[in-house]
């Protein structure tokens, strides 16, 4: 089947079936992939509801969709801009993570805060856009109201930088921040796709890279967390009591320790 191009189908056959069959071709592998991309829900959704629960099966189906909805639009940026691309190469691809490049992201010097972003919630002022943020870079889903509307499935990741959360799935309010110490390379790839899929939505915009991390002292304490459990944390050294600095001897001796002088007289 991958032997052959799509167009060297359509030039095999006679008149307008050969054409039909270079699309059944791409149509047969298609539905392949979905398919299995149904089953592995499926088998997702079980592993989890044995292990976790109904509510925990829910979560898990609802990323997975979410993720495979993600990658057939990534499939759609790519044919439209990879115009006469072979497409049972790109479906094959996407859908089963074999990409190696990454859609060309656009250069701004517009920067937005996290007051700003934040702002863009739908609860704080229901006028306003629809705002959301993943690896910094911030887009505008308003006319994604069925989705990421207050009340709706993915209103979580709406008004702030979620980037861990689109790549665990986890929408836990832990989860729904930028830090993505810990993770995985393939976890932080998924992050990177799904900035792909905003980034070349043919309804959602890019607005503006958010500002650069505000010091957390929780993301440090994480931080340091982990670098402890990996051996790598070296404990600060305890600081010295100043004023019993000033009190010491030439001889290092706390002067208040000496032995009083008496009068010989």
């Amino acid at each position: 089947l991958m032997a052959r191009h799509p167009a060297e189908v359509k030039r095999g056959g006679g008149g307008g079936g050969g054409g039909s069959g270079g699309g059944g071709w791409a149509r047969a592998l298609f539905s392949a992939c979905a398919q299995l991309s149904v089953v592995s829900v499926l088998l997702g959704m079980v592993m989890v509801m044995t292990l976790g629960g109904p509510e925990k099966a829910s979560d898990a189906l609802n990323y997975r969709a979410m993720r495979f909805f993600r990658d057939l639009g990534r499939v759609k940026a790519r044919r439209r801009l990879y115009a006469g691309a072979n497409a049972v190469q790109l479906y094959s691809d996407v859908l089963l993570g074999r990409e190696t490049d990454q859609l060309q992201m656009e250069e701004t010097d517009e920067v937005v805060t996290h007051e700003e972003l934040a702002q863009m919630d739908g609860l704080t002022d229901p006028n306003a856009p629809l705002w959301l943020a993943v690896r910094g870079r911030v887009y505008d889903v308003s006319k994604g109201t069925s989705f990421y509307a207050p009340g709706k499935n993915y209103h979580a990741f709406v008004g702030k930088d979620a980037t861990r959360a689109f790549c665990t799935g986890c929408l836990e309010p832990a989860c729904l921040i930028s830090s993505t110490l810990g993770l995985s390379d393939a976890q932080v790839k998924e992050a990177d796709r799904w900035a792909e899929y905003y980034e070349h939505h043919d309804k959602y915009t890019f607005v503006g890279k958010l500002e650069k991390p505000r010091v957390d002292i929780d993301e440090l304490v994480e931080e340091a967390l982990f670098a402890e459990e990996d051996g790598d944390y070296t404990a600060p050294a305890v600081p010295t009591d100043s004023s019993a600095d000033r009190k010491r001897g030439a001889t290092g001796t706390p002067e208040e320790s000496k032995p009083p002088t008496t009068d010989s007289r």
